[in-house]
């Protein structure tokens, strides 16, 4: 469960949690004689479950509930979770202009976990946390912690991290954490003292690591121990040196990915990566060396791809993106694939998803598409029918193709191509209908190059109804103006 500190102290409890729950507490009567004996009646064990359920379900919300709530209700149920370490043994401190007291009870909070692993996250979003007397308190609550935190989030403004490395960041004990999360608020990235690292190295559980804002240089890691890595705003070098020395790594996330003229990378063999995800949406020129790195890689164990250029449809050729290179000499068999704001040539594109007869999820989105010289064009009906198109003498290209997302691109078929092709597939009664039927859901939402031709007849909403009944996910949305 996560529990939320948002807000100053009212009796114990945390003021942004007694507005509307409070009010639907009262109007349910817990209070009153009838509430207190039915809940007198449940074993203290049930109680517990039903507690440890509403923390769980309403985590991470604004109104969450969470134990000091529960623990308003009444004498018992205070008792029955003031002895409970379970539920305070996970907590979410969003920083407010009450930090002084929201301290004290961050203190009160995890004392009350007892023994038990706990999980801690400190957000600033607006950069209150900056007096000393508060950076010496919170700094030396995490030293007490640090020897059995297996979970630790800090989003705050450099001094805070400037702080930590000036007071014995060195003497701090990370003997369970296996799970961190650093980030800069306020689009500070630079350490005063660079040379002096935030120095996570020697921390023997660690596998999962998350770095927004900073240079990685500036974080030591136990790099060979990762198995899970997201990295924010980060330059392409960063990722190409991260890939060479996480050999265990099995999914790599970089979001916010910044082109820097300094990576120079030769092919990298990655045996273990299973999961990919590249978005350099906030960059709007070219993307060649976002491509570079990406082809500079063989992942032969490679499941699940993700790319994403732009948030839009590129305007012009410049987010030119071939995963051919790649896909081809690493061998891999992607069972998703996901590409956004790229252009792509169409014969290329068909010719890598020839590779991938095991993919099961394929989601286009604000795509251009090219033609040989290359300019932009309309991606024409041999798409369509390549993906879909059935034939009693020959299996599916893709036989494993499970769900088909294809949004905001520029299409020179008719919507008529698209339900003509889903019939021979989902209405389809002869031998081969298990095989045909593989495909559950199909989402489309293309721009037509003439608008009369993605209209949707009534008929066509009759198909669509008829294959939503018999189980088939699909959405399509006519055209437009």
């Amino acid at each position: 469960m996560t529990l939320v500190v948002l807000a100053g102290e009212s009796d114990g409890l945390p003021q942004s949690v007694t507005g509307p729950i409070t009010q639907d507490l009262e109007l349910m009567n817990l209070g009153s004689e009838s509430g207190s004996l039915l809940m007198d009646k449940l074993p203290q064990e049930l109680l517990i479950e039903i507690f440890q359920f509403a923390l769980v379900e309403h985590a991470g919300q604004a109104n969450t509930v969470n134990p000091l709530l529960l623990g308003k209700i009444c004498r018992s149920w205070r008792a029955t979770v003031f002895e409970t370490c379970t539920f305070w043994e996970e907590v979410n401190l969003i920083i407010n202009p009450h930090c002084s007291i929201q301290l004290s009870l961050l203190a009160e909070w995890t004392a009350r976990a007892g023994s038990l692993p706990l999980s801690v996250s400190i957000i600033d979003p607006k950069g209150l946390l900056n007096a000393q007397e508060e950076f010496t308190r919170l700094l030396g609550l995490i030293r007490s912690l640090s020897p059995r935190t297996h979970s630790l989030v800090f989003e705050t403004l450099i001094p805070f991290y400037d702080e930590w490395q000036n007071c014995g960041f060195a003497d701090y004990s990370w003997p369970l954490l296996s799970k961190l999360s650093l980030a800069t608020t306020h689009e500070g990235s630079d350490l005063s003292d660079p040379a002096s690292k935030l120095d996570f190295s020697s921390c023997p559980m660690l596998t999962t690591a998350t770095i927004k804002s900073f240079y990685h240089s500036y974080i030591s890691l136990p790099w060979r121990s990762l198995v899970h890595l997201r990295f924010d705003s980060v330059l392409c070098s960063e990722i190409y040196t991260a890939l060479q020395s996480c050999t265990s790594l099995d999914t790599l996330k970089a979001h916010g990915i910044v082109e820097d003229n300094a990576f120079v990378g030769d092919a990298t063999l990655h045996h273990q990566l299973k999961s990919l995800t590249l978005k350099s949406e906030r960059y709007k020129g070219d993307c060649r060396e976002c491509c570079r790195i990406f082809n500079s890689l063989r992942i032969p164990e490679l499941r699940t791809l993700k790319i994403k250029l732009t948030s839009s449809r590129p305007a012009t050729v410049g987010h030119r993106f071939d995963i051919y290179p790649c896909i081809s000499q690493s061998r891999c068999q992607l069972s998703e694939l996901s590409i956004e704001g790229a252009s792509l040539k169409e014969q290329i594109f068909l010719d890598c998803l020839r590779l991938l007869p095991s993919l099961s999820t394929l989601r286009l989105s604000n795509n251009a598409w090219l033609d040989a010289q290359p300019q932009p064009t309309v991606l024409g009906p041999s798409f369509l029918i390549f993906i879909l198109a059935t034939d009693p003498a020959q299996p599916p290209i893709l036989p494993n193709l499970k769900a088909l997302t294809f949004e905001e691109s520029w299409v020179g078929f008719s919507a008529k191509l698209l339900v003509d092709l889903l019939a021979s597939r989902w209405d389809d009664s002869g031998a081969g209908v298990g095989d045909l039927a593989t495909l559950q859901s199909v989402r489309f939402a293309p721009l037509a190059q003439l608008g009369d031709m993605w209209n949707i007849s009534e008929d066509d909403e009759a198909a669509f109804e008829k294959w939503r009944q018999r189980g088939y996910d699909i959405k399509v949305e006519g055209w437009k103006p």
